[in-house]
């Protein structure tokens, strides 16, 4: 019994250092920034649109889905669609519907794709 007064008025005595509350800043920063990144990395990227129509700001355009073959490329995708049209809007709007950075495809991959140029 007497153990337990004597830990008691200890700790109602425990005063934090400045070393201390900065050592209590940076922690409690650091789990803020640890939830911002988790956060940002759960909710900051979507899949693109699975509806059948995607909405420009100046016309609905219709797309459909394309699966990657073996030797498949962006440009020979975009060579197909085209019908001897403008090759380069076609491939043009396929990084774009798609968010592609590189021409990298993975067989297998679903891309959106105008349903018709």
């Amino acid at each position: 019994m007497a153990t337990t007064l004597n830990i008691r008025k200890t700790i109602q005595h425990l005063k934090l250092t400045s070393r201390g509350r900065c050592v209590l800043q940076l922690t409690v920063g650091l789990v803020a920034v640890v939830l911002a990144a988790v956060t940002i990395a759960a909710f900051g990227s979507r899949p693109p649109i699975s509806s059948a129509v995607a909405a420009d700001d100046k016309e609905q355009v219709t797309y459909q889905q394309i699966v990657v073959q073996p030797g498949d490329t962006l440009w020979g995708i975009s060579s197909r669609l085209s019908d001897n049209g403008n090759q380069s809007v076609v491939l043009d709007k396929i990084l774009t519907y798609n968010h592609l950075e590189t021409s990298e495809l993975e067989v297998g991959q679903v891309l959106l794709v105008p349903a018709s140029e």
